[in-house]
C-alpha cells in the first residue's frame, strides 16, 4: 500500500466503526431509559403497527370496562331503591291485613297514619333516586323530547333547547308566555309557564338574554329546562293575567339504557338495562281503587292492591339483579381481554433489559477501543516525516 498523507485509510475505518458504536450504544441507552424496544417507527416497522393497533384495542377495551364499571353502580343505585320501597310494600301489607280484622278497629286511624306516611315516602324515594342526573326508578328514564313537539323552534318561539330532567315519560306539557305588564309583547319580567295538566310552574324571567347569549331556565317541578335566546324578546304574549300560547313539549316513552361493553359497535358489544318500571305509587297501582285503609273494606280492597304492587317489586328486582350478575360476568371477561393486550404489546413493544444492557456494554466497550483506535491512526500519519531526515 503506498504511503500517503492526504487520505488516512486507518483513521477513516476507525471513525465509521466508531460511528457504528455510537450508534447502537446511543440507541441502547434510549431503550435502557425508556424500557421500549421501539421508541419509534423506524425502530420495527411492523412492530410498530402491530402494537399500535393493539393499545388503540386495549383503550377501548378499558373505556368499555369502565362503562360496565359505571353500569354495575346505576344498575345497583336501583335495586338499593326498589329494596328500600318493597320493604315500605310489606308494611303497607301488615297494615292492611292489620286494618281488615275487626280486633283491630279501635288502632285503624294510626295504621291508616302510618300507611299515608309510607306511601308518601314510597313516592320521594321512586321520584329522587338517581344516577348521574337520570331518574331510575319513575319511569322517566330514557324519555326523550318528541319530534312532534311544537315549541322547540328559535325562530319562532326563541328556544335553543329543551333539556328533561325526569320529565314524565309520554306526556304532552303546554307552554305559555305571561304577560306581567300592558304590552303584548316578552319583555324582562314576563314570565313562562308550563303545565301538564295537572302541575303548573311559572318562572319569570329577570332579564333577556342578547346577541348570541343564552339562558336556561329550569322547571324543577316538571322535570324540564328551557334554554332561551333573543328571539325570545317581543314573542306574542297575552294581556296581564291571561296567556298566549307558545307550543307543546311532548315526551316520549321511557327507553332502555344501552351501555356499550365493548371494543366495537353492535349488540353483542352492549348491555340493555331497563330503568323504565314506575315504582312510584300511582305506577304501582297502590291506593287506585280505594285511597286509605281507613275502614276494614278499604283495607280488604288495599291490601290486594299491595300484594299485586309486591309480585311486581319482586318480579322487577329479579331482573335488576341479573343485569347485575351480567354486567360482572363482562366485566370479568374484559379484564382478562385487557391482561391477555397488555401481555401481546409487552412482548412486541417492551425492551428486554438484560439483553439491551449487554448490547449497551458491548458498544460501550467497542466505542471507548474506537475512539483509542483512531488516535491511533490519526499518530500514524506521522510517521511520514521521517522520510525527510
Amino acid at each position: 500500500m503506498a504511503v500517503t498523507v492526504q487520505t488516512n485509510m486507518g483513521a477513516l475505518t476507525a471513525l465509521k466503526n466508531l460511528n457504528t458504536n455510537t450508534t447502537n450504544m446511543n440507541k441502547s441507552l434510549e431503550r435502557l431509559s425508556s424500557g421500549f424496544r421501539i421508541n419509534s417507527a423506524a425502530d420495527d416497522a411492523a412492530g410498530y403497527a402491530v402494537s399500535a393497533k393493539l393499545t388503540g384495542e386495549r383503550g377501548k377495551l378499558e373505556a368499555a370496562s369502565q362503562n360496565a364499571l359505571q353500569a354495575t353502580a346505576m344498575v345497583k343505585t336501583a335495586d338499593a331503591g326498589v329494596n328500600e320501597i318493597e320493604n315500605m310494600v310489606r308494611r303497607l301489607q301488615v297494615l292492611a291485613t292489620q286494618a281488615a280484622s275487626a280486633n283491630n278497629s279501635g288502632d285503624i286511624a294510626k295504621l291508616d297514619a302510618e300507611r299515608g306516611t309510607l306511601v308518601s315516602q314510597i313516592d320521594k324515594i321512586a321520584n329522587s333516586t338517581k344516577y348521574n342526573g337520570v331518574a331510575l326508578l319513575n319511569g322517566t328514564s330514557g324519555s326523550t323530547v318528541d319530534a312532534a313537539s311544537t315549541l322547540d323552534n328559535t325562530t319562532t318561539n326563541g328556544v335553543s333547547a329543551i333539556t328533561l330532567n325526569g320529565a314524565t315519560a309520554g306526556a304532552t306539557f303546554s307552554v305559555t308566555y305571561v304577560d306581567q305588564a300592558t304590552a303584548t309583547t316578552f319583555n324582562a319580567g314576563d314570565s313562562i309557564s308550563i303545565t301538564d295538566g295537572t302541575t303548573t310552574q311559572t318562572v319569570a324571567i329577570a332579564s333577556l338574554p342578547t346577541g348570541q347569549n343564552t339562558s336556561v331556565i329550569a322547571f324543577g317541578d316538571l322535570g324540564i329546562s328551557l334554554t332561551i335566546n333573543s328571539a325570545i324578546a317581543g314573542k306574542t304574549t297575552a294581556a296581564t293575567g291571561s296567556a298566549a300560547s307558545a307550543g307543546t313539549i311532548i315526551t316520549t316513552a321511557g327507553a332502555s339504557s344501552t351501555f356499550q361493553v365493548g371494543a366495537e359497535n353492535g349488540a353483542n358489544n352492549q348491555v340493555a338495562a331497563d330503568f323504565t318500571s314506575n315504582y312510584t305509587t300511582s305506577g304501582l297501582a297502590i291506593g287506585t281503587v280505594t285511597a286509605d285503609i281507613s275502614t276494614a273494606a278499604n283495607a280488604q280492597t288495599y291490601l290486594t292492591e299491595v300484594t299485586a304492587a309486591l309480585n311486581t317489586l319482586t318480579t322487577n328486582r329479579a331482573a335488576l339483579g341479573s343485569t347485575v350478575n351480567q354486567l360482572g360476568y363482562v366485566n370479568a371477561n374484559l379484564s382478562t381481554n385487557i391482561e391477555q393486550l397488555s401481555s401481546a404489546i409487552s412482548t412486541i413493544k417492551d425492551a428486554d433489559m438484560a439483553a439491551e444492557m449487554a448490547n449497551f456494554t458491548k458498544s460501550q466497550v467497542l466505542v471507548q477501543a474506537g475512539t483509542a483506535m483512531l488516535a491511533q491512526a490519526n499518530q500514524s500519519s506521522q510517521n511520514v516525516l521521517s522520510l525527510f531526515r
